[in-house]
């Protein structure tokens, strides 16, 4: 039922948000107030320090809180190494900058905050990277945004190193003065710092306000555009931006979350569902693995089976992507879906270990879907089988793991008619 009090303009924003926190739980920051979150929050002080447009203040936040968003795309394997990277390591590495501006592009809200994305690496002295920008060729927003991050960055732990005090990562960005970094930038950067209007590590009062009056006002000015009205498919953007971000994380998952989508549609449309609940399947299979990002990579692309503690790293999934989504009013719904999308009819499923009609009907569409994609898909510890291996699996659990109907659907589904519709939502090309 539609909420009339809901803001739908402020469905992009809430979207934004919970991709941070999609983000920062890959990279395992501080679980309270995490790195993307400080260079938001820094840029947005900074911004107002100084008298910028205050749209740009908004889209300053934006960008520090998915500056990263690239290193999705990234081994992490490279990001973790302790050891000097190599030359031809760290090339791979400076990509996540491009990585992160192309993921952002295709929405167009967010062109200037894929820009500064790609630039956020840029250096003063014009030797930084990708498209080696000198002095102010690089947009103040940028300048600001580089300082702020490294700033943080150097104080906050890391996997391949330990956090710097704050002298010792004073004295580290003091000998980039001029060379990465506007003198200028700097000193306005270091001065907020010295009279504590800029604490790194630390969220405060005077932010909280400005939140409220730069980042807390719809980001974009469609008022009446795709961003507003009941619709959920003003949505799809969005979540397939998230999907592309959440399948990043391991290889073999590309693509995954975008097949799934589009077979539940599928199945739902040949199930005689409301317009509605096509839409909503579709958005929860984009959404429905948000939370695995919470699982650490070596867990997921482990060879082999998972053990006691590795499997319930794996199992608390459905409810990190429940509690990613909850925060987005108009995700409300899909929140729900997508939480019960690993229980069983039988009740042996999880998290909850509810079963039967306490399901919700699109959870149970959604986890067809989902293990048709999963048996056929190649894994680290296996090869993915065959469409008609699949069915014959599915056939056994009809009635006791999954949804008679959706399933029986799909076995009378030609594997090639599946493969086809597949293809057309295929993304083809590099992030």
């Amino acid at each position: 039922m539609r909420d009339d009090n809901i803001n739908r303009n402020m469905i992009l924003n809430e979207c934004l948000e919970a991709l941070g926190l999609v983000l920062e739980y890959d990279l395992n920051d501080f679980h309270t107030h995490q790195h993307a979150t400080r260079v938001g929050e820094g840029c947005v002080l900074i911004g107002d320090r100084i008298g910028l447009d205050s749209k740009n203040i908004q889209k300053m936040y934006y960008a520090g809180l998915l500056h990263d968003i690239g290193k999705i795309a990234v081994d992490l394997k490279l990001l973790s190494k302790k050891e000097r990277l190599s030359d031809e390591e760290f090339e791979v590495i400076k990509k996540h900058a491009v990585y992160g501006s192309r993921i952002l592009a295709p929405l167009p809200e967010l062109n200037d905050v894929a820009l500064w994305v790609r630039w956020h690496h840029e250096r003063w002295d014009g030797t930084g990277y990708p498209d080696s920008l000198h002095g102010n060729e690089i947009p103040i927003e940028v300048q600001i945004l580089s300082a702020v991050d490294c700033l943080d960055s150097l104080q906050t732990p890391r996997l391949d190193r330990e956090r710097l005090t704050p002298d010792e990562a004073y004295k580290v960005i003091e000998n980039d003065r001029g060379t990465y970094f506007n003198p200028e930038i700097l000193n306005l950067v270091l001065d907020m710092v010295n009279n504590y209007e800029l604490i790194p590590g630390q969220s405060s009062d005077k932010f909280l306000n400005l939140k409220e009056k730069y980042v807390n006002i719809p980001l974009t000015t469609d008022i009446y555009g795709q961003w507003e009205g009941y619709g959920m498919t003003s949505i799809y953007p969005i979540a397939r931006l998230f999907a592309k971000v959440i399948d990043a994380k391991h290889h073999y998952t590309a693509g995954h979350s975008i097949r799934v989508s589009v077979l539940s549609k599928y199945l739902a449309l040949k199930m005689n569902l409301e317009t509605k609940d096509i839409i909503q399947v579709e958005i929860a299979g984009l959404l429905h693995d948000a939370g695995k990002v919470s699982v650490p990579v070596e867990i997921l692309d482990k060879n082999g089976d998972p053990d006691e503690m590795e499997w319930k790293f794996i199992k608390g999934h459905p409810t990190h992507s429940f509690d990613i989504l909850k925060n987005i009013a108009s995700l409300k719904d899909i929140a729900e879906i997508v939480a019960h999308h690993h229980e069983r009819l039988d009740g042996k499923g999880y998290p909850k270990n509810i079963k039967g009609d306490e399901i919700p009907l699109l959870s149970q569409i959604i986890t067809v879907a989902d293990t048709f994609d999963a048996i056929t898909s190649t894994r680290t510890y296996r090869e993915g089988r065959s469409p008609e291996e699949a069915y014959k699996i599915i056939k056994e659990e009809l009635g006791t793991q999954l949804n008679s109907e959706a399933g029986s659907i799909l076995l009378e589904t030609q594997p090639k008619y599946i493969k086809a519709i597949f293809d057309m939502h295929e993304e083809h090309g590099h992030v």
